[in-house]
């Protein structure tokens, strides 16, 4: 049962993940906010992108509020770059740096992606703890990390697909089997304007374990329906599976050109 109790520290971390294409050569930024259920503040993070060469973008999320892995208020910015092709959203690298309140670094996390050999190398390292992690693995489905999910599955929605199993890399760092599957279309509210979306769920795929999968906290996104497949909604742990309960909401999208 070991490796149940780490496959589900991370990897519900899909909360604000979630820029959009609105379409070719368009971007979005966009802000989002995390409440738990009394709807009380948790944190919130605003994200942006651009194009820095053909078919490759950056990604950059800057955040500050309580996040249930840390002991006080932290803040984060992370930056990742990705390839985008007409089918897929790849990874190709990721930094994040996480500080306390005085502004000291806490942790730092790298992922390096090697796509045409469909291996991976990431690090975590959190100094005043004396922790330093290295994990490399090969991936043999489509990746995707936190930061990448949400663009991911525009991609999926647009294919028309119902299910799909994907590698996710965690914080730890790990590499773990997720499967995204279209539950149907529902009518959700978000800043006080009805939307048709989608309804998703992330769910881990635990190979014997799998039984165990209904005792355990759900997670669930919600994208828009009605083009674009933007993320508005994501509902479950913000962590593990002991971590706090919360929801996240896109607070507001803004687009440019570039």
């Amino acid at each position: 049962m070991k490796r149940l109790s780490v496959v589900l520290i991370y990897f519900y971390l899909f909360a604000g993940s979630g820029l959009i294409f609105a379409s070719d050569g368009d971007v979005s930024g966009m802000s989002y906010v995390c409440r738990d259920p009394a709807g009380r503040y948790r944190w919130q993070a605003d994200t942006r992108i651009s194009n820095i060469r053909p078919g490759v973008y950056v990604m950059v999320e800057k955040a500050e509020g309580v996040y249930s892995s840390f002991d006080g208020r932290v803040s984060w910015v992370a930056r990742m770059e990705f390839e985008r092709t007409k089918d897929n959203i790849r990874p190709l690298r990721l930094n994040k740096r996480v500080f306390d309140e005085r502004g000291n670094m806490i942790r730092l996390e790298t992922q390096e992606f090697d796509l045409a050999g469909n291996t991976g190398t990431c690090t975590h390292e959190e100094p005043a703890r004396n922790i330093s992690r290295t994990k490399k693995f090969r991936f043999n489905k489509d990746v995707v990390n936190r930061l990448s999910l949400a663009l991911y599955i525009q991609k999926f929605l647009e294919s028309g697909k119902v299910r799909e199993k994907v590698q996710m890399v965690s914080e730890e760092p790990n590499v773990y089997d997720i499967e995204l599957t279209r539950l149907g279309k529902e009518t959700i509210e978000v800043n006080g304007r009805k939307r048709t979306a989608y309804r998703l769920l992330i769910d881990p795929v635990l190979g014997l374990f799998d039984f165990v999968k209904i005792f355990l906290p759900k997670a669930y996104a919600w994208h828009s329906a009605e083009g674009g497949y933007e993320w508005l909604r994501y509902a479950g742990p913000e962590g593990g599976i002991k971590s706090a309960k919360v929801e996240v909401t896109v607070v507001s999208y803004d687009q440019k050109v570039f």
